[in-house]
């Protein structure tokens, strides 16, 4: 199974090629076989600003919430430049940034245990293929160490994805520290801040990864060119993907489907 992801130039797998694989496979074939690095989303942005923001509260560089939002909204400014996105969207992401923060800020600082790092990289292998990934937040107290996971949207929900990702960075974190790792989804909208249970110790996640990879190692082997591998993935024109797709995403699938 390495030969034939070596072949196509796909390891390290990480938990959002893994993910992109099973809920997109056309995304999928646009950046990871095809290598298009596609402009961020304006919700992208906004995600990454807020992180970026409590990592430097975390790191006490910053500790009024007034100066961190004003950290976040310069992160937003300097970054959502480069979205293709609209300018009424450009605005819509930013105005999520002050009240998300502040329902974070009241949440995620409420923590007696240790800080220990933001953006962390963790390595593990699944059916001998090596994962690579990065953590949000990591902290630690005498018996545990404890992922918190910051997912930033508009709704309040879980999603399956966010599952599997947290799975490989807890067994990552296993093999990593001798102690007991807990991992917690914070699920954060404009109106709710809160964590999310799940059962991270659930094989059935583990096992999809693995029915997954095989699947993903047995259809590449059929191909022996990227030609071949856009020959047997299309594109379902029907998904509500494309409806949200930004402009050099379209464009890439023209180059490619010619749809």
């Amino acid at each position: 199974m390495i030969k034939i992801f070596k072949r196509f130039d796909l390891l390290p797998f990480s938990p959002s090629r893994i993910n992109n694989w099973i809920d997109d496979k056309a995304g999928f074939v646009l950046r990871y076989i095809y290598k298009y690095d596609f402009a961020p989303s304006c919700a992208m942005v906004r995600g990454n600003a807020i992180e970026y923001g409590f990592s430097l509260y975390f790191q006490k560089k910053y500790k009024k919430l007034d100066t961190l939002i004003k950290k976040i909204y310069q992160y937003y400014d300097d970054n959502a430049y480069f979205s293709l996105e609209s300018e009424e969207e450009k605005k819509k992401q930013r105005d999520m940034i002050k009240p998300m923060s502040i329902l974070l800020f009241d949440t995620i600082t409420k923590t007696n245990s240790i800080y220990l790092s933001y953006q962390s990289n963790v390595k593990t292998e699944i059916l001998n293929i090596p994962f690579s990934g990065y953590t949000d937040f990591i902290f630690e107290n005498d018996e545990e160490i404890t992922v918190i996971d910051l997912k930033t949207s508009s709704q309040f929900r879980i999603r399956d994805s966010h599952i599997k990702q947290q799975v490989i960075y807890k067994k990552a974190l296993e093999e990593k520290f001798d102690k007991k790792i807990d991992i917690k989804l914070l699920y954060c909208t404009p109106k709710k801040c809160d964590f999310i249970e799940f059962d991270s110790s659930d094989p059935i996640h583990l096992k999809t990864i693995e029915l997954n990879l095989n699947n993903c190692a047995s259809t590449l082997d059929k191909c022996k060119s990227k030609l071949d591998i856009s020959s047997v993935l299309v594109p379902d024109l029907s998904d509500w993907r494309w409806n949200y797709a930004s402009q050099d995403k379209l464009d890439a699938r023209k180059e490619i489907w010619g749809v």
